[in-house]
């Protein structure tokens, strides 16, 4: 049966919708549906025996929730929709032989409050959470447990049975990790709503929580800001692209632009709000800032200012650190965003800002260095992260950015020897280059770190150079950190940067099924995983991939 299995999913890519509807019947069905789901539950313990033909959703199923609790309630009426678009059964009204009953639990607060017990047993399907997050969560493990005739819109919902598992069983599951992040980059390709809504779909269903969205670069601006028009009739816009490598000489020919409107932007923050993702926008600073430089020169934003927005992904810019213009515009934007992305958390980049290139040799620069006593351009970018940390904070929003806002020149870019500064201890570190030094110190100096090790969480790379099994293998907390610290390190991120991917068929081919390692990594407890039973529930998942038409890589 096994080999059978991986034929059919091979033979699937060509076949797809014929071969979905025929693996939702026995042949997909050979382990119970609660083994194949991911992330691993923390545990699943069975009763011995099931009535005949299984446990089922059926015409007489309702989902039924007596709590007073509104965000159980919302919670209930998001299940009672996801399961009866999948199903094609109402799952509402009166009378009803079968409840999927949602039911407040106190008692497992004690593992978080994105934590569920999901219980079934003939006649009733019970899930029971801490808080509504917990509610979501089981009724997406809920889904990997259907046939995945459950994910194709095409499919004859009513020649399926639904069949939830063979016999009774408990299921207690909760995360390892509280930050387990998914990162798009659109400001050097833009992809659209349709695109994002997707991968916020897969996000929800492998129990992701954070999309980092990275809207600013060299390259492009992608939202709307009101008082700064220009920032997207400008700033979104790029002549050409450079093509296959950095530095190449040769480009794609076409022009390339794009950006989401506040409206839209609003539209998918409650969209992925409903799936329990909190989005955390980037706008870099203050390297990394062409697109919003080229789009006001009358502003001065930067020393050293470009005529156009770059079309080589080895140009850029940077904002001028000593310019009251630069804090009064990132102030500008910021209190935007703000209102936008309600999740208390803005990411502010901070890599690579390369002093050589955009602050060494700037004589007011260097002046206002001397006059503050200001040693080292690393101290200077950390005085300048600490007035923006500032900024947010008066508005209730946190700082994350990549570790360079420590002050630690790590790509040896000019900066006049180790900062002497200290950094907003507020500010949490998103770890991706150099030595795992640099986010221990940070963590034992009372930082918050999210760990995002380039050479390990990077997706957009192919599979040569980061094959599944090396994604699966990633672990966030630091080789070496005294146990004391690792409640410091709030989880991982897996990051697709777009330079080299210019398409929605790409992108899906760099991020599936490679994101599913790091939801089980973020999810499921160290000592649960493994990689030959991943492999095993992968088929699963691939499945469901081919029953939405989603493209996807290597799956071994």
């Amino acid at each position: 049966m096994e080999g059978k299995v991986c034929i059919m999913a091979a033979m699937m890519r060509f076949f797809r919708p014929f071969f979905v509807l025929m693996l939702s019947g026995a042949a997909c069905m050979a382990a119970q549906g609660q083994e194949q789901i991911i992330p691993r539950p923390v545990s699943v313990k069975y009763g011995e025996t099931g009535p005949e033909g299984g446990i089922v959703l059926d015409a007489g199923s309702r989902v039924v929730c007596r709590e007073k609790d509104p965000g159980f309630q919302k919670q209930a009426r998001f299940l009672q929709q996801f399961l009866a678009q999948g199903t094609g059964l109402a799952l509402d009204g009166p009378g009803g032989t079968n409840a999927i009953r949602i039911e407040k639990d106190a008692s497992l607060k004690q593992y978080g409050p994105e934590a569920y017990r999901l219980e079934v047993k003939p006649g009733l399907i019970s899930i029971r959470a801490a808080s509504p997050r917990g509610v979501y969560y089981a009724g997406q493990s809920l889904a990997q447990m259907l046939p995945p005739a459950f994910f194709q819109s095409s499919a004859d919902k009513s020649a399926v049975a639904w069949k939830v598992a063979e016999k009774p069983f408990s299921m207690l599951d909760y995360p390892r990790f509280s930050w387990r992040a998914f990162m798009l980059d659109e400001a050097r390709h833009f992809f659209g709503e349709e695109e994002v809504r997707k991968l916020i779909d897969q996000m929800g269903l492998l129990k992701m929580n954070v999309l980092h969205w990275h809207l600013s670069d060299d390259a492009g601006w992608r939202i709307q800001i009101k008082k700064y028009p220009k920032l997207t009739s400008v700033g979104s816009k790029r002549k050409d692209t450079e093509v296959e490598t950095w530095g190449s000489g040769k480009y794609a020919g076409k022009p390339h632009e794009g950006f989401y409107t506040q409206e839209q932007i609003r539209r998918i923050v409650r969209y992925a709000a409903e799936r329990n993702i909190t989005i955390v926008p980037e706008i870099d600073v203050p390297g990394h800032s062409a697109a919003a430089i080229v789009s006001y020169p009358e502003l001065k934003l930067s020393a050293r200012p470009l005529p156009e927005i770059p079309v080589s992904f080895n140009d850029g810019a940077a904002f001028d650190p000593t310019s009251e213009r630069t804090y009064q515009f990132i102030g500008d934007v910021m209190t935007e965003l703000a209102s936008l992305f309600p999740g208390g958390i803005i990411h502010i980049g901070g890599d690579e800002v390369r002093y050589k290139k955009y602050w060494e040799g700037v004589p007011h620069i260097e002046a206002f260095m001397k006059k503050k006593g200001i040693k080292t351009f690393p101290d200077l970018q950390i005085m300048f992260t600490n007035r923006i940390s500032g900024m947010l904070a008066k508005k209730g929003v946190r700082t994350i950015g990549w570790n360079e806002i420590l002050g630690t020149d790590v790509h040896h870019d000019g900066g006049q020897g180790a900062a002497l500064g200290r950094l907003d201890g507020k500010a949490i570190i998103h770890f991706w280059y150099g030595s795992d030094k640099i986010a221990t110190k940070a963590i034992e100096d009372g930082h918050q770190v999210v760990n995002s090790t380039s050479h390990m969480t990077y997706i957009n790379k192919d599979e040569q150079k980061l094959p599944l099994s090396k994604s699966y293998s990633f672990e966030p907390v630091f080789p070496g950190l005294k146990p004391r610290y690792h409640d410091q390190v709030l989880g991982l991120g897996c990051q697709v940067w777009t330079e080299w991917i210019p398409d929605a068929d790409k992108l899906e081919r760099r991020v599936f099924p490679r994101i599913a390692a790091y939801a089980e990594t973020g999810w499921s407890r160290k000592e649960d995983k493994n990689y030959p039973d991943f492999l095993r529930r992968l088929k699963r998942y691939v499945e469901i991939l081919d029953a939405r038409g989603i493209n996807y890589g290597e799956t071994r």
